[in-house]
Parts: C-alpha cells; structure tokens; sequence
C-alpha cells in the first residue's frame, strides 16, 4: 500500500512537469501592455513638442488670425509679417516689418522693422486682459500726424478701441519719433530717443516710461521719466503725457551769435499739444556775440509747449545775471507764416536791474561806459536767420537810468561843471561827481542803439537829445539841447553887467535860463561836445 502512494506520487509529479500550469500568456500580455503604454506617451510627448513648436501651417493661422485680430481692435489695416511662435518654455514670438497707418497721405502711425515678444503661456490662456510679459521693437518709428479737421470742428471720427491686451515692458531703444506739420513741404520736427523702457499699468492706463533723447538744436541730451498715454489713435496730439526732465551740456554756439553751456531741469504735464512745462536753466558761461563778457544766467520759467509743431509759449521767466534781475512777461518762440525757422517774441520788464550788467552782454569794455539802476519796459524780437544775434536783434522800449555816473574822466567832468553852472554855483568845487538821471525811448538795431528821445538830467542842467551810440565801434551821433535853470550873468559872476546883460538875453530861451544847442560826436574815450551857434542865432 505504501509503495503505490509513492508511485503515485511520482507519476503525478511527472505529469505536473510534462503538462505545466499556462502562466507565460499573463507575462507577455503585461508586457506588451508595459510597452503599449510607453509608445502612447513618447507618441504624446512628440505631438505635444510638435504642437508647442508650431509647425509651420499653424503659424500661418496665428498670424492671420493675430491679424484679423489687430485689425478689429484699431480699426485699421494693421501689417505684420513673418510670424514665428514656439509654446516652450514660454510663449515667445519674433515678427517683421509692424505697421499702424495713419490718416491716408501720411506715413504709417508705427511701424518697427523687427518686434520680439514674450509671455507666459498662462497669461495668454487663463488672464484677462491677455498678459506680455516683455516687448522688443526694432528700428520703432513713430510719425504723429497733425491735427485733423475733427480736432478743429470737423466731421467727428468713430472713436478707435484699444487691443485688449496688456504689454508689462516695452523696451524700443533707437526709436525715431516725427512730429508732421500741416504743411507738408515743410520738414517734420524730430527727436532721435537714445533709449526708450516703457512700463504697463494696465488696459487704458498710461505706461511709465525711461528715455534718453537726442536734443537736435542746442545739441545736448535729455534724460526724462514720467508717463504717458494711453494713446489717443484718432486724434495723437492729444495723448497725455508728464514726468520730469533734466538736460545738461548742451552747447548754445550753434546759435550764431552766442555761447556758452546750458543746463535745465523741470517737470511738465498736459497733452502734446497743450504741455506745461515748470523749470530752471543754467549757463555758467553765457556770451553774447563774442563782444560782450561772458555772465552766469540763470532763469526760472513756466511755459506752454505746443509739441506738434515746437511753438513756445513763455509765461513769465524770472532771469538773473551779475546783478540783475530782468523778466520776461510773456513770450512766444513761434513759426511764423513765410518764414523759415522760428521768430523770439518777448515782453520784457527790470524794476532791479543795473545798466553796466545790460552793457556788459554787449561790449567787452572794462569798465563799463555807464553804471546805474536800470528800469526797463522793451521788446525784443530776434528772427531766424545766420547772421549772428546782434545783427538780427530788434529790441525797443522805454528806460529809466538812476544813479547813473559815467566811467570817462572826461564825461564826469563835464556833467560836474555843467551842474555847478545850471545851478549858478561855478565856484562850489565840492561836488566831484554828479550822479544823472536818464530817461528815455529806445532801438537796438544790427548792434546800433538809437535814443528817441534821451533825456538826461542833473541838479540844475536838463537835456534833451536824440542820436545813437555804436556798441561795436563805440561812435556817438548826438544832437539836441541843454537847459540850465541859470542864466549866463549867474553863471558868470563878477562879470561886468554890460556883458551879461546881452548874453541873457541871447541865451535865454524856451523857459530856460540858460539855453544851448549842442551835438556830441566822436567816441566814449574821446568825446566832442560842441555848441549849435547857428542855431541860437536862428541862423540856417
């Protein structure tokens, strides 16, 4: 019985062995599952870098429907060519030659040869407005038109939507910014932005921005911040714009005429046609036309900047140089209908200012001809032209010199014998040096200064004169009168009667004690006083 259960056991042993249990098919099945599953996920991984590497029929559709899109929200025939997307790591997209026209016959509103943008993919897909996170443009041009006929009263425009998306920086450093005139043919104002960053706060907002501008004329460089937009696409001269501005090192001698160094700083707001503009400037050297010495100016003004068309308006500027203080009341540096460049108009007034100070500007004399407090109503009005400034200069008005004394030994003398006369006292020598007065209506003209009339009076002595003074050759060209409230007889004292009888009554005349025509000609160093006889004499 034991040996069949061993036989048993053996022979079902065998059999197990010679027929096993199926469980190889389970291997395999997992298996090929194992690697089924490993095909779809490389397969996946390849359809999804295909897909984020945007072949080239699916950039095609972007970039049409990127376009349809611009279109839509400006308005206009928006152009953008060769479009060029990848999804990995970030969206990022290069195209060329971006173009915003403008109004028909004008150049395109922007345009950049070559923009470079990037963003995050779920700031395309998930935010809203749709976020950029940065934006390059290349050789950016922007060409603000002049104002239409709707900002004049004209036929309105339907009003331009902004895109609804939100670009967080834009850098476009070489950027060329033109100002178009209304007239065509005349040359369009433009700035050359060194560097240009540009910050977003939002759909609507204005952008923060950084530049550094190539100042054409005085060249120099300005560096500003500040903010600006949104844009106003129907009508651009009216975008706002405001920060702060510093200009240094800009070189006044390309205005023949002047010299000297200027510096400026300030703040301005408004919109490009209506900006206010608050600051200081300046010049530690300034000269004018190479005759005169060179002054510190300094001035303090608040103006209106049309810039459109680069007129200035000036309301008021507070200057001072040496020891004067001169304002200008109002002022404009406009164009003007015909002419080519822009004409200075000012209003000017000195209630502190000293008249050697103004002389100084214009003669290189040392020391100065005339010293004395000046008061000072006038209006210059300088051209455009090449010729230096004194030649193109027209400054006229009316003055009042207190004070003043004469820095000839010569001149001094005669005004201090002439008062001791006038007033009857030839004998007094304790007065030595006789401050005038002088009052009068004035021209400076292509560097002559005319008087029409001169008025110049001391104790005892008035006269009255019209005539010029050369400030480059220094030659006086006087005529007129001298009134003493003397007569000869009190002026001659100890005289016999029988001589002076005769000469009050020749020389007492219109009012006068004493009456003398006279004519001063010659130079400042060397003046020539002489007496019109025949004129006394009624003789012609």
């Amino acid at each position: 019985m034991q040996q069949t259960q061993t036989e048993l056991a053996i022979y079902a042993d065998a059999r197990l062995f010679s027929n096993p249990i199926p469980l190889m098919p389970h291997r395999r099945k997992s298996r090929i599952l194992l690697w089924l599953l490993v095909a779809l996920f490389v397969f996946a991984v390849i359809g999804t870098i295909a897909f984020l590497t945007v072949p080239a029929p699916l950039e095609a559709w972007l970039q049409g429907q990127i376009l349809v899109a611009l279109r839509e929200h400006y308005q206009r025939d928006v152009q953008l060519q060769n479009l060029h997307v990848t999804l990995i790591p970030n969206f990022y997209a290069t195209a060329d030659n971006f173009v915003v026209p403008s109004r028909p016959g004008l150049p395109p509103f922007l345009s950049a040869k070559h923009l470079t943008v990037e963003g995050n993919i779920l700031g395309l897909l998930f935010r809203s407005p749709i976020h950029l996170s940065w934006l390059k443009l290349d050789g950016f041009e922007i060409h603000v038109p002049p104002k239409s006929d709707a900002a004049r009263g004209g036929k309105p425009r339907q009003h331009t939507r902004l895109a609804n998306f939100v670009i967080d920086k834009v850098e476009a450093d070489g950027t060329e910014l033109y100002v178009l005139r209304k007239d065509p043919a005349r040359e369009p104002l433009r700035w050359d932005i060194r560097k240009l960053t540009l910050t977003s706060a939002g759909v609507g907002q204005p952008m923060k921005f950084e530049a550094e501008l190539s100042n054409p004329t005085p060249p120099g460089i300005i560096v500003t911040s500040g903010r600006f937009g949104p844009w106003n696409l129907d009508q651009p001269s009216a975008t706002r714009v405001g920060g702060h501005y510093d200009f240094q090192h800009a070189d006044l001698s390309v205005f023949n005429g002047i010299s000297g160094m200027l510096s400026s700083a300030g703040d301005y707001d408004g919109v490009l046609q209506n900006i206010v503009v608050d600051g200081t400037t300046d010049v530690p050297d300034f000269q004018l036309d190479r005759g005169g010495h060179p002054v510190h100016l300094t001035t303090k003004f608040h103006a209106v900047v049309d810039g459109t068309n680069g007129n200035t308006y000036l309301q008021p500027v507070e200057a001072h140089f040496l020891n004067s203080n001169i304002s200008v009341v109002k002022g404009e540096v406009a164009g003007r209908p015909g002419e080519k460049g822009k004409t200075i108009a000012l209003d000017i007034e000195a209630q502190g200012a000293r008249v050697e100070d103004v002389l100084a500007l214009a003669s290189k004399s040392e020391p100065a001809m005339l010293t004395g407090s000046l008061k000072l109503e006038s209006r210059l009005t300088l051209p455009p032209g090449n010729e230096p400034v004194l030649q193109r200069m027209l400054l006229e008005g009316t003055f009042r010199v207190s004070d003043a004394r004469f820095a000839s030994d010569t001149v001094r003398k005669v005004i201090t014998e002439l008062s001791r006369r006038g007033q009857g006292n030839p004998a007094d020598q304790s007065p030595q040096d006789v401050p005038a007065e002088f009052i009068g209506d004035f021209s400076l003209l292509k560097t002559k200064l005319t008087f029409h009339p001169l008025q110049f009076l001391v104790p005892g002595a008035a006269t009255r004169m019209q005539g010029s003074y050369g400030l480059h050759d220094q030659q006086l060209n006087f005529v007129g009168d001298v009134r003493l409230d003397a007569r000869v007889s009190e002026m001659l004292p100890g005289a016999p009667q029988w001589l002076t009888i005769p000469l009050d009554l020749i020389f007492t005349q219109h009012g006068a004690g004493t009456y003398l025509p006279i004519s001063i000609t010659g130079t400042r160093e060397q003046p020539q006083i002489k007496v019109n006889w025949k004129k006394i004499f009624n003789l012609h």
